[in-house]
Formats: C-alpha cells, sequence, structure tokens
C-alpha cells in the first residue's frame, strides 16, 4: 500500500488522518455554531445587538488568548501532548455548556471552548507538513473536511434554533444547545483515543533549542502584511458566518432557517471546494494559486453582499472561490520563516489578526444599532477588497521575502 504520510505502519497513518479529519469536522462544528444559535442565546437570555454581539467577540478573545499562547509552545513541546492537553480544555468547555443555562457562564465558556477548538484546527493545519507527504493537498483537504462540519451545523443547527425560539405560548428553549454539545462532546472524547493510540514521527517534535521567539518573527518584514492579511480574511469570514443569519432573518426578510440555508451553501462551497481544488494547489504552488482565487472571490463576495436580496446566490458561489484561502494562507505564512519558527509564526500572526474579529464585534452592534444591517453589512466587503489588496501587495515582494519556494 502506498504510504501517503512520513512515518510508520498502515495503521498508524490510518488513525492519524481519522484524528485529522474527525478533529477538523468538529471544530468546524464548534465554529459555526456561533452565528447559527445567536438568534436563539438572543431571545433565550433578552439580549440587545450589543450584548448579542458580546456572545462573539468573546470568543475571539478565547481565539486570541489560546493561538498567542499556544503559537508558543507549539515550537517548544511535543505536539501531540499540547494536542491533548488542548483538547481536555475543550471537553471540560464543552460539559459546562450542557450543564447550565447563564448569559455570563455562556461568555466565560465560550473563550475556552472557541479558543480551544481554533487552536487545534490551526494546529492540525500546521503538522500537516510534518506528517503528510503532499502537505498542499491534505492542508486544504482537512480544511474541507472542517467545511463539512460547518455547513452541516449551519443547516440542522438553524432548524434547531429555529425551533427554539420564543412563541405567544412558550418560552425559548435551549435543549437543542444542550444536545448539540452533548453530541460534540462524546465525538471529541472519540477523537481524543484516536490521538492516544496514534504515534507521531520523530522528526515532528521539536527540540529545546531557542528558536527566536516572537522578536524572530516581527524581525521578519512579511509579517505585518500577513497579520492585516488574516485579519482581513478573518473579518470576511468570520463576519458573514456569524453575522448573516441575523442580517438575513432581520434585515432581507427571511427566516432564521433560511438564512441558515444561505449561510450552510456558502460554506457548503467552502467544503466542496477544498476538496476539488486542493490538487490545483499542489500543482500550481502556493502564490499562484493564492492569487487567482482572491482575485474570484474579491469579484463575487463584494457583489453578492452589495446587490443585498439579488446576490445571495452570488455570495454563496463565492465560497468556492475563498475554499483554499484560509488553508492555503496557513502554508504561506509557514513560507515566510523557518522550520525552526514556523510555529511560532503561524500562532502570533493568527493571534494577532484576531484582534481585527474583537474589534469588530466590540463595535459592530452599537453601529447596527445606529445605522441598520443595511449599512453595517457594508464592513464585510470593504474587508474582503482590503483583504485584496494586502496580498498584492506581499505578492510583490515574496520572493525576495521568503525563506521556502512555492
Amino acid at each position: 500500500m502506498r504510504q501517503w504520510t512520513k512515518n510508520g505502519s498502515t495503521k498508524n497513518q490510518i488513525l492519524i488522518t481519522l484524528f485529522c479529519v474527525l478533529i477538523m469536522i468538529l471544530t468546524g462544528a464548534s465554529d459555526g455554531a456561533r452565528g447559527v444559535f445567536l438568534p436563539l442565546f438572543a431571545d433565550a437570555f433578552n439580549l440587545n445587538e450589543i450584548s448579542s454581539n458580546l456572545i462573539i467577540m468573546m470568543s475571539y478573545v478565547g481565539n486570541l488568548l489560546f493561538l498567542f499562547i499556544g503559537g508558543y509552545f507549539l515550537d517548544r513541546m511535543k505536539k501531540k501532548n499540547l494536542l491533548i492537553s488542548v483538547m481536555l480544555i475543550w471537553m471540560s468547555a464543552l460539559l459546562c455548556y450542557v450543564l447550565t443555562e447563564n448569559y455570563i457562564v455562556l461568555l466565560i465558556t465560550i473563550i475556552f471552548s472557541l479558543g480551544a477548538s481554533t487552536l487545534l484546527s490551526t494546529s492540525v493545519n500546521l503538522i500537516t507538513p510534518l506528517i503528510f507527504m503532499t502537505p498542499a493537498f491534505f492542508t486544504n483537504f482537512f480544511n474541507f473536511t472542517q467545511g463539512i462540519g460547518i455547513s452541516a451545523v449551519q443547516n440542522l443547527g438553524g432548524k434547531v434554533a429555529d425551533s427554539g425560539l420564543s412563541t405567544d405560548t412558550s418560552p425559548a428553549d435551549l435543549t437543542g444547545w444542550h444536545m448539540f454539545n452533548v453530541t460534540l462532546l462524546i465525538l471529541v472524547a472519540a477523537a481524543l483515543l484516536l490521538l492516544i493510540l496514534s504515534k507521531f514521527p520523530a522528526e515532528e517534535i521539536s527540540s529545546n533549542r531557542k528558536t527566536g521567539g516572537y522578536k524572530a518573527v516581527l524581525n521578519n518584514p512579511a509579517s505585518f502584511l500577513l497579520i492585516l492579511i488574516c485579519g482581513f480574511y478573518y473579518l470576511a469570514e468570520h463576519g458573514l458566518q456569524n453575522v448573516l443569519t441575523t442580517y438575513g432573518s432581520e434585515y432581507l426578510g427571511y427566516s432564521v432557517e433560511q438564512s441558515a440555508t444561505f449561510l450552510s451553501l456558502f460554506f457548503g462551497g467552502i467544503t466542496l471546494g477544498r476538496l476539488l481544488l486542493a490538487p490545483i494547489v499542489q500543482i500550481m504552488g502556493i502564490m499562484k494559486s493564492m492569487t487567482i482565487f482572491i482575485t474570484l472571490a474579491g469579484i463575487m463576495y463584494i457583489a453578492g453582499i452589495l446587490l443585498e436580496r439579488r446576490g445571495m446566490w452570488l455570495l454563496c458561489l463565492s465560497g468556492l472561490a475563498i475554499s483554499i484561502v484560509w488553508p492555503t494562507t496557513v502554508l504561506m505564512i509557514a513560507s515566510f520563516f523557518t522550520p525552526q519558527t514556523s510555529g511560532v509564526a503561524v500562532g502570533f500572526i493568527t493571534a494577532i489578526a484576531t484582534i481585527f474579529d474583537i474589534a469588530f464585534y466590540a463595535l459592530f452592534g452599537k453601529f447596527t444599532e445606529l445605522t441598520g444591517y443595511g449599512i453595517s453589512i457594508k464592513l464585510l466587503p470593504v474587508s474582503m477588497l482590503l483583504l485584496c489588496i494586502c496580498f498584492y501587495v506581499l505578492r510583490i515582494f515574496s520572493k525576495k521575502w521568503q525563506k521556502t519556494t512555492n
């Protein structure tokens, strides 16, 4: 049987691959649940726009903390041990969701649940080049499986959230939210078992030598543009993910279920694109494929939002072009640094870029209350435009700054 990883027996190859697939599906489901269940949280806890967006903002505070701290340890401890530790934190947070119904507890717990799941998915992207023979393909393939999790929860979760909303005869019901987290907790435990049984390659484990840390990252002139690229990408994808369901139901006149369906189609395009386009990325290389797909994504995404109801299908279709952007961006970040500093670089850059998300959700609720969704939603196409501009500038200097060729 042809070996597709850099290590071990066929059994171990299968275990590692199954772990990566399952954990990416589950982190996708965890990430996608925020926007889908937000209308239900607002109904159950009687929240205004500012309080609702605080839930989303706190999740990105978790991303910042976990990526910043976790990125430091990715190059300084055994990857398998780090993954196990983070998964245990994630499971504890999920259990807290199951056992409580309190707005303040939700705000605190989401820091740990979303922070842990984001660090796990980022870690899978980072260890893929160390474990698999064709990293560009497998990075996009694993993010394809993450898209399955996102699309599934947006589709099914939209129905659950819609059915839990209060009516004239009954209050809001969070039972569906609890059952979602019970299911997630059981599957995360199964992924943890796969991880414990698998063996990582010896070369994947970093030594304790000094790697330069954050100073080495900041000394690279590409870092500033990479932070901007990640930050504007976060706003474009995460903004749509967390706002579209509410925007569609409150401004465009769709139901929560219909709005969640559009969102699932957008992420369905991302999911399908990562499967179909992964071989193209492997063949064309990082910078060429990014240039083509960021351009296509920018055109369709911007036009789709500006056209409002008339552009919803174009917006959904833009998911196909956006599909390879994030996983390939992670590989692109690593290409600007040495193998000894790539882990801390990815963690640091993606963590700092999370500040964009935090700032956005700190201001978006108030901005929406002042201007309405018809104006505030326009921040998303502006973010996509700035993403394209920053990438084109980086493209000009990429050959000079990169540590590896693509």
